[in-house]
């Protein structure tokens, strides 16, 4: 499964951490490291509850207010949002890549390659020598 959808570019591959229930005491509880958050959608409040130093990125089917976007590019993190029906079409321990704007659930060896050359020109284009 490959789509686009928008929000703040970048590129991350890890395993899918699908959040599904918010009703839960704590549904962003054992967060593992290395993963991306999949959700309907990150709240300001939500977001008090999150281990952000294990989540590489985030993809939501809606961002109405704008906070799932401004959360990533604070911390540093690629989002996508608008990705319609994330949360059961993408099952828990999916690997994920999100190259750019672009979300791919288990991609095949190509697409991995593919991330993997895209993903070290854009850290050479915004690396500097200063030697």
């Amino acid at each position: 499964m490959a789509t686009r959808g928008t929000g703040v570019g970048g590129f991350a591959k890890g395993r899918a951490f699908v959040v599904d229930d918010l009703g839960q005491r704590n549904p962003f509880e054992d967060i593992p490291p290395g993963s991306i958050l999949v959700a309907k959608t990150v709240s300001l409040s939500d977001s008090t509850l999150i281990d952000f130093k294990n989540v590489l990125g985030m993809v939501t089917e809606c961002d109405p207010d704008g906070h799932v976007c401004l959360l990533a590019r604070g911390i540093g993190i690629p989002a996508v949002v608008g990705i319609e029906g994330c949360t059961s079409g993408i099952i828990r321990g999916d690997r994920v890549i999100i190259q750019n704007l672009d979300v791919i659930v288990n991609p095949d060896l190509e697409a991995v390659n593919t991330f993997d050359r895209l993903r070290k020109e854009a850290d050479t284009q915004l690396s500097l020598d200063l030697q």
